[in-house]
């Protein structure tokens, strides 16, 4: 019989790329929704700490930094495309607005932002 689970993340399951990914997807979509506030470079952050984290606790030397750096960007991209993905486009079918038509939607109030409120 399989055991199930008792946490959803755990130190091992962050370590990997989906539980990288998944942590960051959480925690940038929740800040976002609960404070209106996702800079484009805060998931960024949230990655780059995650998998530096992650490096130094497993006892990453020199050359291993680096790497994590690389991955950190890995994990972020796969948010972002993730969040798209699932988030669906400014405006609906992905059109993007030109010319007048982007002046018009320039010059609308922000709306709140929701979970998956697409990040650029």
């Amino acid at each position: 019989m399989v055991e199930i689970p008792k946490e959803f993340f755990t130190l091992q399951s962050m370590l990997t790329l989906t539980g990288a990914t998944g942590a960051t997807f959480v925690v940038s979509n929740g800040l976002q929704a609960a404070f209106n506030f996702n800079p484009r470079w805060l998931a960024l952050a949230i990655a780059q700490v995650i998998v530096l984290v992650g490096t130094k606790l497993t006892g990453g030397s020199g050359a291993d930094y680096f790497v994590g750096v690389i991955n950190g960007f890995l994990v972020f991209t796969t948010t972002v495309g993730a969040t798209h993905a699932l988030g669906g486009a400014v405006g609906g079918a992905g059109a993007v607005a030109r010319g007048p038509a982007a002046a018009a939607v320039a010059q609308q109030p922000e709306s709140r932002r929701r979970f998956l409120s697409p990040w650029f």
